[in-house]
Formats: structure tokens, sequence, C-alpha cells
């Protein structure tokens, strides 16, 4: 599924423009990210309880090793070319110190969507703004664990229903949204919390159901559907409506949840068989850091080639190397030290945008 949801990202970034502005597959991301995160945490409290300090050590091992490198890269590089570049692909006056570092410092303290939330986008967009994905999903772990330590131990069914009315509301919100305004990409809706709550709030609560066993029949109905559910993905993200972005997150969520129980519930379907080949496992393990690399490229790219099928190309190749290098070469080595096992595994979306993810 983390292969599913970086190509639609690649896809929705590409200079040619083949699926429209968005974010399904930082949705996708989200719902994941959720439904892996929470089961680690519930087999935690099953059997036992959850270690918050190791649970938080994980993450930062997991994350931060390649964010750090990438924002440090794009910071150094903006800094020697400030005179010579524009403010992300928006402005036309060079970038202060101040514009670089800022936002380069909300980028490391996930606090990127609450400053585009409110309404205040960073003066360099483009080059540090798509780590709003890992502000939001790392923002909600930081209450998570808790709710599920006060709980979840109290009573399994009682906060599963919490949480589902906690899921009602979001969806609520992001109808309300969707039938009030027509703003292209409103910081509310697009980079929201509350709003972007709703398909890591879904994965989390779909894992509560599969752990425990419950709604078994109606899984299985619904995984029968999981095929439909990813070839109308990228449908959704080629028709997406950047003036209700809403309706993106919620058509979004109910395709990526569908197609997470279609692979959980009967992994030896096809798609099941699909999404588990070899190509797509590699894909998904170097996710993240693809979705890390790909906007620096991006930008980079664009201001040599342009909007152009031979930049699609150039790009592409480029975010495979550079993700592979920095799977291999920073995040494997510094997560494992970090995390002080040879493997970590709740690796993230996000991981998003960050996905972020964004992690999970």
């Amino acid at each position: 599924m983390r292969g599913v949801a970086i190509l639609l990202v690649l896809g929705q970034h590409a200079m040619t423009r083949p699926l429209i502005d968005g974010f399904v597959g930082v949705t996708v991301f989200f719902c994941l990210s959720g439904y892996l995160v929470t089961t680690l945490l519930v087999r935690e409290l099953d059997s036992g309880a959850i270690d918050v300090r190791a649970f938080y050590r994980r993450r930062v091992a997991r994350l931060y090793p390649g964010l750090l490198t990438v924002v440090a890269v794009t910071t150094v590089v903006l800094l020697l070319h400030r005179h010579h570049l524009r403010a992300g692909l928006f402005h036309r006056h060079h970038l202060s110190v101040g514009q670089i570092l800022a936002p380069a410092g909300a980028a490391v303290t996930y606090t990127t969507g609450l400053f585009d939330w409110a309404g205040r986008p960073f003066a360099t967009y483009d080059w540090f703004n798509y780590t709003w994905s890992l502000a939001v999903e790392e923002q909600f772990y930081l209450l998570w664990p808790f709710a599920l330590i006060w709980g979840y131990r109290r009573s399994p069914r009682v906060f599963a229903a919490l949480t589902a009315a906690f899921l009602a509301s979001t969806v609520a919100l992001n109808l309300h949204l969707a039938v009030s305004q027509h703003v292209k990409y409103d910081p509310h809706e697009y980079f929201g919390s509350d709003t972007n709550a709703l398909p890591i709030l879904a994965g989390s609560l779909l894992a509560v159901v599969i752990v425990n066993g419950w709604l078994s029949r109606t899984l299985r109905v619904v995984a029968a559907f999981a095929l439909p559910a990813v070839v109308l993905l990228p449908v959704l993200a080629h028709h997406d409506d950047t003036y209700r972005p809403s309706w993106v997150i919620v058509a979004g969520t109910a395709l990526a949840m569908v197609t997470l129980v279609g692979i959980v519930v009967r992994p030896r379907s096809l798609a099941g068989r699909m999404l588990a080949s070899a190509p797509m496992r590699w894909l998904g393990e170097r996710s993240y850091s693809i979705y890390l690399w790909n906007v620096l490229l991006r930008i980079a790219v664009i201001s040599w080639l342009g909007h152009t099928p031979v930049g699609d190309l150039v790009w592409i190749a480029g975010v495979v190397v550079l993700g592979e290098a920095s799977f291999r070469f920073v995040e494997r080595p510094l997560r494992a030290k970090l995390s002080g096992r040879p493997r970590v595994s709740d690796s993230p979306f996000l991981d998003p945008a960050g996905a972020a993810p964004l992690p999970g």
C-alpha cells in the first residue's frame, strides 16, 4: 500500500501533471499509518503496557535521519543561492535568511501544518511545505498512545465506540466544508489537523476491530471490493477537486480503507498478491525516502527542463536514485543505531506529504 501511495504522490507532483493537485496518496499513507501504529500499540497493551518512551524513540529513529538530511541539504542550497532563486514557484522577490530558516525549523519540529492552517504559508512554499503531512501525523501520535492507555485498557468496546464517534465528527466536518465553500487550497481543509484526522482515525479504528476479531463477516464482504478500490484511487486523483479537498479526504479514506481491509483479510486475493509483489514491496520500503526527496528534485528539474515529459523521466530516475541512497546509507543504518535494534517495526508513511508518513 505504501507503494500505491507514493505512486499517487508522484503522479500528482509530476511535471506533466497526469494527476491533479491534491493528496490522495497522503490520505492512503495516513490510513495505513493509523492501522499499523495502532495495531502495534494495542498488541503492546494486550501483552502488558505501552512503553511510551520506546515508542517515541522508535519514531525518532525512523523519521528523523531522512528528514534532517533533506532539510539540511535544502537549507544549504537555499542559503547559497537565495539571491538567484524565487521564493518557491510563486513569488518573485529574493529569499531572506529568515524565510529559509523559519520553515526549515518548522519542518523539523512538525509544525508546518499549523502555520499553513493558520493562513500564513511560509514564503518558500514548495521547498519545505510538503512536511505539512508529517506534522499532521506526528501531532496525532503525541496524543494517541495516551488515549489508548487511558481508554482502551478500561474497555476496548467503549473505546472503539468513542473512536467511531470522533471519526463520524471528522466525516461531518469534512462534508460540511466541502458543501459550504468553494476555495482553492483552503488552508483549513488542506492542512488542518482536524480534517486530516479522518484517515488516521479510520485506520486506527480498523486496527482495533481486527485485533479484537470483531465484524469478521462484514470485513470479508468489504474485502471482496479491494481490487476495484485500488483501481479507483488513481481515478479519484485524476479528478481531484482542488476547490473541495474535503471531498478528496472522505473519498480517498473510503477507498484506502476498502483496499486495506482487502489485503489484511484476504492477503491471497488478486489485490493482495499485486500489492505484495516484489516491485511494490521495494517501492513501499523506500516510499518515505522518495517522498522526502521528490520536491527538492522536482523544483530543480522544472528550472532545468520545464513541465515536459523529459523532465518527468529525469525526475523519476533522480528520486529513485536519491531514495535508494537515502534508505540504504542514511535511514536504515541510523534507524538501527538510534533504536537500539536491527529493525524498527513501526515504520511510518509518510511516510508524507509527509507522510507522512505520511508515517505509520
